[in-house]
């Protein structure tokens, strides 16, 4: 390349342009254009504008092949296909199909080498100078392959003779590589069909409800063709047009000897006769997790390249991954949300009636709507907003997403936007501590009707976030024993901020501990401050927080909106005794060629508190669940096994959240509207607790029910040091001193000592808990 371009300047540089004679301009002007030209071809052949394949992915070139998705225990999860694709070997494909396809697409395929010169002076002479349309094109079987596999680009003006150019010469390529019958599959293997069809085993179940070996004559000459123009001769849609195609085709192979007159003549006075099978793509299992495959593979896709320099195409180029998930857990997953979500909806139903949950908040119906496709749609179209309301308040025939199944109902759009309004969402992770990696993954309800994945969803997380304040607050030297008074308290510092509990309730005082187990705000504001709020914020994005957290008082509450997937990262560190771990999805990948390719490299991480804190968290999670606000897990599930863990629910009960762990595994549940206007009237129905804790009871449950799984719940944690132990002394008051005089002991789970005088009415105030 450079030689050319040194060659052309220098040729150049020797013309005298004031003496030039008309030959010599003639003469210079030709060796220039066939510099330029052959600068020109040097650029296609090697690839310059992208298409042509080099020497070393020709050697690899093959079938068009979906990535596919594997669980942990080796079931196939999902494929990565754009298209209804199955591919056949060339044995599966019956000659009087090859014939036919020879015959009418490249009668001299047999003997040239991906370029019919013949055919190219034919649209020469033909088409371009005498602008006969009829006469053909000059694209060879192997030059339309190529166009099949590698998608023609924009190059403006010059689109045309570049693309061309390019398929020429990746033909000839592939030609010096491969055998006429490996081209010929190729060939039938990438080739469109129409309706969803790609490839000639796709074709032959849609118009014939057949595989390609048992075509006939008369149906391998329909598909071929069908090539010409698939829509125009769809047997389908227009029998006529496709019957005298058909008959064209076998013309054709009767005029290259194939067939012999008389079978052309008998085969063409047969009907067409088609027998349609309606394509099913692979749906796939765990798609909200194959999903954020999807997102970890693009990340990868732009890491790693092939040997030749190229990207891969996760739609074409057959990668094997092989991931963390186990199916049988993913069941269980599945299993233990629809349960819950369907109870939890039918309650909330009930609690709203006929009611409408967005009537104090209209303007959630209306984003709702303006959200909509449909009414972008028809904004595109330009249509006045009053007859857009009108076609919002027509009914028509659709199908909606119940509990019961799929429903189809006649129904206006804007009650389709109501009827989905309604419905409360849910997200739910399982994680193994020590290696990260995701066992079990829900992101929605149902992924065909919501695609949103909740597990990535940012929502406020309640009293979930206040670990990371008694982590912080432990580590600067606070014992689990030190007493607290409950009492409102005003902090001029934050603008005369004073935190409610959420039961309304006040008096006497917590231990540390206690305060945790019963999720007591007043208590862990005061350890806020003792802890100091950017300690907190500091130590809550080394544990794996990675939203960027606000700096003010209200985060000890949990005002922050954080992920499912960030929170249940952060809370790895507490089965992990101080020892953060990132997520991981995917464990290997594998070429077509079963090449393992490297992954992502997980990096290794340090403590970010100290193991006496780790001993002491651990005891007083684990104190949550024996003595505290999720101690039905352990009643209600039967899991009476060492594990920790702590509820949320955020304001207005808009959201809640339930986090359990083991020694080896980590859960986490969201449940919520998907705006956090619609929620639940009563905090009893919807606190944490009571939404997303169910969702994990049911899921360990199952896990302590099956003996393959046990290791996830039966692990104990690591006894505690002797100094640990020691602070552990006010236990054997639960934590609570004795009432003071002249209170009354109110019992309740929560055990708090009240003194009645100090109960306050606190109407005006938004709880945060």
């Amino acid at each position: 390349m450079n030689t050319i371009i040194h060659t052309i300047k220098q040729l150049f540089s020797k013309i005298n342009f004031g003496k030039i004679t008309f030959k010599k301009a003639l003469k210079y002007g030709f060796f220039t254009v066939l510099s330029l030209f052959i600068l020109f071809f040097i650029a296609i052949y090697f690839g310059f504008f992208g298409r042509v394949p080099t020497n070393k992915e020709v050697q690899h070139f093959q079938n068009m092949e979906a990535s596919e998705v594997y669980s942990a225990d080796n079931i196939l999860l999902y494929r990565f296909d754009k298209e209804n694709r199955v591919n056949i070997p060339y044995d599966s494909i019956p000659k009087h199909l090859v014939n036919a396809l020879v015959a009418t697409e490249d009668a001299r395929f047999f003997d040239h080498s991906g370029v019919d010169i013949k055919s190219l002076f034919r649209v020469l002479v033909k088409t371009i100078i005498m602008r006969d349309k009829s006469s053909g094109g000059g694209s060879t079987i192997t030059q339309q392959l190529v166009k099949n596999y590698f998608p023609r680009k924009s190059h403006r003006i010059f689109s045309t003779p570049i693309n061309k150019l390019e398929e020429m010469v990746a033909a000839y390529k592939l030609e010096q590589h491969f055998t006429k019958e490996q081209l010929i599959e190729f060939y039938f293997n990438t080739v469109p069909f129409g309706q969803s069809a790609f490839g000639v085993e796709s074709a032959s179940q849609r118009f014939f409800s057949t595989t390609t070996s048992k075509l006939t004559m008369e149906q391998a000459a329909v598909l071929v063709g069908m090539l010409k123009a698939s829509y125009t001769y769809n047997p389908v849609k227009f029998p006529e047009a496709s019957k005298k195609r058909r008959n064209i085709v076998l013309n054709l192979m009767q005029e290259a000897k194939y067939i012999t007159k008389k079978e052309e003549d008998s085969i063409s006075d047969l009907p067409l006769v088609t027998k349609e099978k309606r394509l099913v793509r692979h749906v796939g299992k765990a798609k909200y997790f194959t999903e954020y495959v999807r997102g970890e593979m693009k990340k990868w896709l732009e890491e790693n390249k092939k040997p030749s320099g190229k990207d891969y195409d996760l739609y074409k180029d057959g990668l094997k991954i092989y991931t963390t998930l186990n199916y049988e857990m993913q069941q269980y997953a599945e299993q233990s949300v629809a349960k819950q979500l369907k109870k939890l909806q039918r309650e909330f139903d009930n609690e709203w009636r006929n009611d409408e949950p967005w009537a104090e908040t209209p303007v959630v119906l209306e984003n709702a709507i303006k959200n909509s496709s449909r009414y972008k749609r028809l904004k595109e179209k330009g249509i006045s907003e009053n007859n857009i309301r009108a076609n919002f308040n027509t009914e028509i025939p659709m199908k909606i997403f119940t509990w019961d199944g799929d429903k189809q109902v006649t129904m206006s759009p804007l009650d389709s936007i109501k009827h989905y309004l309604r419905y409360l969402h849910v997200g739910f992770i399982a994680i193994e501590p020590q290696t990260g990696h995701i066992k079990a993954y829900v992101g929605g309800i149902n992924e065909q009707h919501f695609q949103y994945d909740h597990v990535k969803t940012k929502r406020q997380v309640g009293s979930t976030f206040k670990p990371f304040v008694y982590t912080a607050a432990i580590e600067k030297g606070v014992s689990p024993c030190d007493m607290y008074p409950n009492i409102l308290i005003k902090y001029p510092q934050y603008e005369d901020w004073e935190p409610k509990n959420s039961d309304w309730i006040y008096g006497g005082e917590f231990s540390v501990w206690g305060a945790l187990a019963n999720s007591t705000n007043t208590v862990t504001v005061q350890l806020m401050e003792k802890a100091g709020l950017k300690n907190i914020i500091n130590l809550a994005t080394k544990m794996g927080i990675d939203t960027k957290l606000p700096e003010i008082a209200s985060l000890s509450l949990g005002t922050a909106e954080l992920s499912l997937l960030e929170m249940a990262r952060a809370y790895t560190t507490f089965p992990n005794y101080g020892l953060p771990t990132r997520e991981v999805s995917i464990v290997k990948i594998v070429s077509r060629e079963g090449e393992e390719l490297p992954t992502f490299q997980v990096e290794k991480s340090k403590k970010v508190y100290s193991e006496k804190t780790a001993e002491v968290m651990v005891q007083m999670l684990g104190k949550v669940i024996t003595n505290g606000t999720a101690a039905s897990l352990r009643y209600d599930y039967g899991l009476y096994n060492d594990m920790g863990g702590k509820t949320g629910t955020s304001q207005s009960q808009a959201d809640g959240w339930f986090f359990a762990f083991s020694s080896n595994l980590v859960t986490g549940t969201w449940v919520g509207a998907e705006n956090p206007a619609i929620h639940f009237k009563t905090m009893n129905n919807g606190q944490g607790s009571h939404t997303a804790l169910p969702v994990n009871g049911n899921f360990l449950r199952s896990l302590n029910n099956n003996p393959s799984f046990k290791y996830y719940v039966n692990g104990s944690f690591k006894k505690p040091s002797k100094e640990v132990l020691e602070l552990y002394n006010c236990l054997s008051r639960k934590g609570v001193p004795s009432p003071p005089k002249d209170t009354v002991e109110v019992v309740t789970d929560s055990l708090i000592v009240v003194d009645p005088s100090t109960i306050i009415e606190a109407k005006d105030s938004i709880p945060e808990f």
